[in-house]
């Protein structure tokens, strides 16, 4: 089983943040099969794999320089209508509680991010901020203090998120 496939099983927004990490590395190594090929250290398995069908989706889909595969933005369309029905006719109060708790943060990160423009989904917010951190800490960069009390808010949606999708995708 690969990374992803595993990740997808358990938690659906880590997931999402290992298929756009994968996707800058696609990008990164120009979609060159012999380049990814190298990252694995001559290493053959389900991960390479994976990567080298992700690579040739991005090509055939356009995907040299912004956006994510079809699959990913299925998921993550599903992701926000998850999130539509935890908020409104399934309700649960543990995720509305959660997501009120981040939702000053991401309308805070959206207004920085886009100067007021267009509004994204509150779900795409959670992972745009979610990733935006990830990179900023695999670059070793600084971290405000306040952006780090914000993610503690973001990360609790996003684990209350993905236990909703276990739950009402998954059966469990």
């Amino acid at each position: 089983m690969s990374t992803a496939s595993e990740k997808r099983e358990t938690h659906i927004v880590e997931y999402l943040l290992f298929v756009w990490q994968m996707e800058d590395l696609a990008r990164a190594a120009g979609f060159d099969a012999g380049v990814i090929r190298s990252l694995f250290n001559g290493v053959d398995g389900p991960d390479l794999e994976w990567l080298l069908q992700l690579s040739k989706d991005m090509s055939r889909e356009g995907l040299q320089e912004i956006g994510h595969v079809a699959h990913a933005t299925e998921t993550l369309t599903e992701l926000a209508l998850l999130h539509d029905l935890l908020t409104g006719p399934m309700e649960d109060p543990a995720y509305v509680k959660v997501f009120e708790s981040a939702q000053p943060f991401l309308t805070e990160l959206q207004e920085k991010k886009q100067g007021g423009g267009s509004m994204m989904h509150p779900t795409e917010q959670m992972l745009t901020a979610l990733y935006g951190w990830l990179v900023l800490r695999m670059k070793k960069e600084t971290v405000s203090v306040e952006t780090e009390a914000a993610m503690v808010a973001i990360r609790q949606m996003a684990n209350s998120l993905a236990r909703g999708h276990i739950r009402v995708y998954e059966g469990r």
